[in-house]
C-alpha cells in the first residue's frame, strides 16, 4: 500500500507540469486529414461513380440567352505564362446542372480544353470537370477546337464525400478504364458542338494563336450572373498521382 502513494504523486506533478494551454491549443488546431485521390487505377465503386455522373449530364442541354466570354494572361509557376479564353453558359432552370464553362489553355509546351459543369444542388454535386491536354508544338488552338481530341483527365466534386477523379498514366494499364474515357471523349465532342465553340471563340481564337501577349480584353457578350461568374478561375492544372 505505501508504494501507491509515490506513483501517484508523480502522475500529478506530470499533470502539474503540462503547459496550461496545451489542451487549448489542440481544440484550435485539429489534426488535418489528407485525401489522396487515386487517379491512375480507381476502385470499382470509383469507376461506376465516375459513369454515373457523366450519365447524368444534360444530352440535348437548353441554355439562357445570356452568356459571357472572356480572355486574358495567367502566370505559371514555372514563371511563363498561358493565353486562355474562357465561355460560360447557364443552363435553364429545370435542369438539375447550373453552368458549363468551356476553358482553352495556350502556353509553349501545352494546350489544355477544360469543360466544367457546376450543379445547381451543391449538395448533390459541386463539379464535374474533363479535360484534354496536347502538345503546343503539334496542336494549335485553332486545330483543337475543331477536332475532337480525346479526353485525358475526369474529375468529380461532391459536397462531404472524397473527390473522385481519373486520369491517363504512362506505364499503367488502364484498359478497364476505356469506357470511362470514351464516355468522357463523347461529352467533350457534344459539347464542342451544342456551344457553338469555332463560331461563338472564333476571335478569341484568332488571339491566342497570335504570338503576343496582349491585355485581356473585357468580357464580350451578356454576364450569366456577376455572383456565378466570380466562382470562374483560370484552368486548373493538375498532375496524376
Amino acid at each position: 500500500m505505501r508504494l501507491a502513494l509515490p506513483i501517484f504523486l508523480i502522475v500529478l506533478v506530470a499533470v502539474a507540469q503540462s503547459p496550461p494551454g496545451a489542451a487549448r491549443k489542440s481544440e484550435q488546431n485539429p489534426p488535418v486529414k489528407v485525401n489522396v485521390v487515386n487517379v491512375c487505377t480507381p476502385d470499382p465503386d470509383a469507376q461506376q461513380q465516375l459513369m454515373g455522373a457523366l450519365a447524368r449530364l444534360p444530352k440535348s442541354p437548353s441554355f439562357i440567352s445570356d452568356y459571357e466570354i472572356s480572355r486574358g494572361v495567367a502566370t505559371l509557376e514555372e514563371g511563363q505564362s498561358a493565353k486562355y479564353v474562357r465561355l460560360l453558359r447557364e443552363f435553364k432552370s429545370d435542369s438539375s446542372f447550373a453552368t458549363v464553362q468551356y476553358s482553352l489553355s495556350f502556353d509553349p509546351a501545352s494546350t489544355i480544353e477544360t469543360l466544367v459543369f457546376r450543379g445547381r444542388d451543391v449538395k448533390d454535386l459541386l463539379a464535374l470537370s474533363i479535360e484534354d491536354k496536347l502538345s503546343t508544338s503539334v496542336s494549335k488552338p485553332a486545330a483543337v477546337v475543331s477536332s475532337d481530341t480525346p479526353a485525358s483527365r475526369l474529375r468529380v466534386e461532391r459536397a462531404g464525400k472524397t473527390t473522385l477523379g481519373l486520369a491517363r498514366c504512362t506505364d499503367v494499364d488502364q484498359a478497364p478504364y476505356e469506357p470511362i474515357f470514351a464516355q468522357a471523349s463523347a461529352t467533350l465532342a457534344a459539347y464542342r458542338h451544342v456551344m457553338r465553340l469555332r463560331a461563338m471563340l472564333a476571335t478569341d481564337i484568332s488571339w491566342l494563336n497570335s504570338g503576343a501577349h496582349t491585355e485581356p480584353s473585357a468580357a464580350r457578350g451578356t454576364t450569366v450572373n456577376p455572383a456565378k461568374a466570380a466562382k470562374s478561375s483560370a484552368p486548373t492544372r493538375e498532375t496524376p498521382h
